[in-house]
């Protein structure tokens, strides 16, 4: 999620908790049942909830749309769209930068026709980091998924970028 996603969440339990504070401050409780109080703690723990459930939903939609189709001569990125390579020892690289220039948009591409992309490997991320510090190499782990129709797909998992294109070699 976002910070201000966060940020607005935050201030959603901190208005809740105020809101008990000055029930109990102004004499409330007093004067109805105390179910009042069961309904708030209850409606916290829906906030709560909702929150967890949100989140959750957004890390797996992050993680889709890190997925990138592989052919020999382009990748397809349902956020980029259908990119050219210009040989394929130079996917892992063009992957790299998508994976950088990612913005997590609800703006998202059509997958190509068969007859236009001959898919040929499914790289999934699930996680990527931009390099930082002196070493230059991103944090960046997944699974390659080579589609072979007659045998059936084969999954080489990988926690780097040498990894990636050896598996994609």
């Amino acid at each position: 999620m976002k910070k201000s996603n966060w940020i607005g969440l935050a201030i959603a339990v901190l208005v809740d908790v105020f809101l008990l504070w000055l029930w109990f401050f102004l004499g409330f409780n007093q004067v109805d049942s105390p179910l009042d109080l069961v309904i708030f703690i209850i409606w916290l723990v829906v906030i709560v909830a909702v929150i967890v459930g949100v989140n959750h939903l957004e890390r797996q939609r992050e993680k889709r749309l890190r997925t990138i189709y592989v052919s020999p001569t382009a990748l397809f990125n349902k956020e980029r769209g259908l990119v050219s390579l210009g040989s394929a020892a130079v996917a892992p690289g063009v992957m790299e930068r998508i994976l950088k220039d990612m913005e997590y948009g609800f703006d998202l591409k059509e997958m190509p026709k068969p007859e236009e992309f001959d898919c040929r490997y499914v790289v999934q991320t699930d996680e990527y980091k931009v390099a930082g510090g002196e070493s230059g190499e991103p944090t960046w782990k997944g699974t390659v998924v080579a589609i072979d129709r007659a045998a059936g797909n084969r999954e080489t998992p990988f926690s780097s970028r040498s990894e990636l294109a050896a598996a994609l070699a």
